[in-house]
């Protein structure tokens, strides 16, 4: 009898280890070369759980342990255009391979060269260790130099067919027609590769490398928008509030030409954006950004990231106009 019990165990044992499984690959930039600490995730369809792994030396990542389904594969890094891949299915007690090859940004990038400094300042971030700085008044100081939040979970945007449309159009005509390619500023929801916040009791100017202009204020000492809101504004009308330790800032009002995120997706004249910024410590600002727009979403959207403290950078003056060498190769298909 005891021989059947501890049978009985294995078994359920070996039963629960075989329901699970792995997916493995390899995480390429664009020219091929492994890259090392992207966060593959992937999300169950049916359950909506996460799982996620990091590559490593060369690129290799495994995420072990995974219930067999259906899962959405993504990859977020700085300056290279989101990964992502759909109903990708995990078997039970089977080892998924699953290569990624990362596609360069919304713009041409220069020949490469934004994407390979993206990828250098990468292997300098160092956060600080430390409490959260505190204003006078007692509420979390977020000023400081950031660099570009990192994806720690991208959400699950629905968009509308004819948005889908306009972003692969774009997409595969080389995004001829980007405007920060001639010195217009970049999408919505996109800061970086280093972003500075300076913060008074009355207002957050937001400062963003690699722009033009590169600047935007959030206004914390009105509680509404203007009542005649002007709806051509590139970063759109910004008030903020705090909620707790949580700064929450809406904005509403941008202008038509602006793209809604580096998927090159457009948006419509209801685009309203909520950004929720929590300074946990001294190193790191956590940012939550929920895009609404029933003109290019099924449903809101809302994804979360997370930015190291640069300290020792600054942002330099960035003129755009001065020496842009993108044009040229703006070519399109």
């Amino acid at each position: 009898m005891r021989f059947l019990f501890v049978a009985m165990i294995l078994g359920a044992t070996s039963f629960g280890q075989n329901s699970l499984g792995t997916i493995a690959g390899t995480v390429r930039d664009p020219w091929g070369v492994g890259f090392a600490e992207a966060t593959v995730q992937a999300k169950n369809t049916q359950t909506a759980a996460i799982v996620k792994g990091v590559s490593g030396a060369g690129g290799k990542y495994t995420i072990s342990d995974v219930a067999a389904g259906t899962y959405d594969i993504s990859v977020t890094v700085p300056a290279v255009r989101p990964f992502e891949q759909k109903g990708v299915t995990v078997a039970s007690g089977k080892t998924l391979e699953l290569n990624i090859k990362l596609q360069e940004s919304t713009q041409l990038s220069t020949l490469g060269e934004d994407t390979l400094g993206a990828i250098a300042d990468r292997k300098r971030h160092n956060p600080p260790p430390g409490p959260a700085p505190r204003t006078t008044d007692g509420k979390p100081d977020l000023s400081g130099v950031w660099w570009s939040p990192t994806m720690v979970e991208p959400g699950k945007p629905e968009w509308l067919p004819a948005a889908q449309a306009v972003a692969k159009q774009r997409q595969d005509n080389n995004s001829l027609d980007s405007p920060q390619a001639r010195c217009l500023p970049s999408p919505v929801t996109r800061l970086g590769p280093l972003f500075q916040f300076a913060q008074t009791k009355q207002f957050l100017v937001i400062i963003s490398d690699d722009e033009s202009p590169g600047f935007h204020q959030v206004h914390l000492d009105r509680s509404a928008h203007p009542t005649e809101l002007d709806t051509d504004l590139w970063y759109g009308d910004s008030i903020g509030h705090w909620e707790a330790d949580t700064l929450v800032v809406d904005r509403v009002g941008f202008n038509e030409g602006v793209w809604l995120d580096q998927g090159a997706h457009p948006h419509s004249g209801a685009l309203h954006v909520v950004e929720r910024y929590r300074r946990p410590d001294l190193g790191h600002l956590e940012k939550e950004v929920t895009v609404e727009d029933p003109g290019v979403l099924a449903k809101p959207w809302t994804f979360k990231a997370v930015a190291d403290l640069a300290a020792g950078e600054e942002i330099r003056e960035f003129i755009c106009a001065e020496n842009n060498r993108d044009i040229p190769h703006m070519v399109g298909k």
